[in-house]
């Protein structure tokens, strides 16, 4: 006689029992009144105290997960900001960053940007599409259940439709949802033949072929000192609105050139980067519902001193997000160690931290009714962690804490193995 299929996961007994905001549920942070979850047809259940639920809900139904009062269930990772689709090693280039060498510097002696986007043209498919599963599976094990891909390392446009394909290859092969991002407006390549307006144009031209395709949901485009200036990004964004793609704006990281003020009033779902954004910037995203996409890991590579003000947005009533962003120059693919960093260097408070890597992110991605909080009737994309509560991820700095990854309901990592 076969045993019969179990119709569910309840998850009892947490130490803490992160929900997020929540819609259906309150308070938000709750394992004073609950400490279980009930998981059924991918979907969370039901939240209430153990004992309660296990009097309504047959152990014998649902395969059962006891955090025995020593483990933590938060919200499944939200990674809103990736470069996951390149090629080529880009760890020689610390040693000159050690040495002192400016970013102009290691460009000039052919690295950089450049370097990433020469190897990416020569990969074939079947390449980066290794690279990127392998990269996926490690963000898996760090409780990662969702995240953007940008391209932006082809800045041609044979190889800009490469990486969107391998994006959309590797998220029907892979469990982590992935959002497809078109930043063909990186950079312009040195290569190019024609001026900066031009190469803007000719990503412009890709568009309709990107939409029919279903290739990208999203456009993006850097806009800084040393990019693409307000008005030719205005003009992209306003050519990408048309056609129907939402907007997201790598902004002021180097410079504020009001890219977070062109961000607001050009609708844009998320402005990223921000580290010289000012208050007036602040207010103007606020007014407009922009997210501001915060990525502590890149002025940390960069051995910057300078921080995104994670206060000034909160104060002024901005959702913030915290992400990777994942990339040649930051090789950061966890999570945890961001959100470590959101608390060190830009003060966060871990549970702000918490909410700005899952909620904040489901946000910057028009997903908040879908993932990025433990909320009835949401997809149950859920982590459990080998900690007490959330303040241990930036206490115990560099520990990958999670034991066991669901997502859509199913059990991905258990042990802190892949088992899918």
């Amino acid at each position: 006689m076969q045993n019969r299929a179990k119709e569910g996961i309840i998850i009892s007994n947490a130490s803490e029992l992160f929900l997020g905001p929540v819609t259906q549920y309150e308070p938000v942070y709750s394992n004073e009144i609950a400490d279980a979850i009930v998981i059924k047809n991918g979907l969370v259940e039901a939240i209430g105290e153990t004992s309660t639920i296990l009097s309504n809900y047959s152990k014998f139904d649902y395969d059962v997960i006891d955090c025995e009062k020593k483990q933590t269930i938060c919200p499944g990772f939200v990674d809103s900001h990736t470069h996951l689709v390149f090629a080529g090693d880009r760890s020689h280039e610390l040693r000159m960053k050690l040495q002192g060498k400016s970013y102009l510097d290691i460009a000039q002696s052919g690295g950089g940007i450049m370097f990433s986007v020469n190897k990416t043209r020569e990969a074939s498919r079947s390449e980066l599409e290794t690279l990127a599963l392998q990269r996926l599976d490690e963000m898996l094990l760090h409780g990662t259940t969702t995240i953007e891909a940008k391209s932006g390392y082809g800045l041609d446009a044979e190889s800009e439709i490469k990486i969107l394909e391998v994006i959309q290859y590797v998220n029907e092969k892979h469990p982590i949802d992935i959002i497809p991002t078109f930043l063909g407006c990186h950079i312009t390549p040195k290569d190019f033949l024609g001026n900066q307006w031009e190469y803007v144009e000719s990503m412009i031209q890709l568009l309709p072929q990107i939409k029919s395709r279903n290739l990208a949901e999203f456009v993006d485009i850097w806009t800084d000192k040393g990019a693409f200036s307000v008005e030719e990004s205005t003009l992209f964004l306003e050519q990408s609105n048309e056609l129907g793609f939402k907007s997201r704006v790598h902004a002021d990281e180097m410079e504020n050139v009001g890219a977070a003020i062109m961000a607001a009033n050009l609708g844009a779902v998320s402005a990223d980067h921000l580290l010289l954004s000012e208050a007036v910037s602040a207010d103007a995203m606020a007014e407009a519902n922009v997210v501001a996409n915060l990525l502590p890991a890149t002025p940390f590579v960069l051995m910057s001193k300078k921080y995104a003000n994670f206060r000034m947005f909160k104060d002024a009533g901005v959702t913030v997000a915290l992400s990777s962003d994942f990339n040649p120059n930051c090789y950061v693919l966890d999570m945890q160690t961001v959100m470590a960093l959101g608390c060190f260097m830009m003060k966060m408070l871990p549970e702000e931290a918490m909410t700005a890597s899952t909620y904040g992110g489901a946000m910057s991605l028009n997903r908040e009714n879908e993932i990025g909080s433990i909320d009835l009737g949401k997809s149950a994309d859920i982590q459990i962690l080998d900690i007490p509560t959330v303040d241990s991820i930036p206490y115990r700095l560099g520990v990958n804490h999670v034991n066991t990854v669901i997502k859509k309901g199913k059990v991905l990592v258990q042990d802190g193995k892949k088992i899918v």
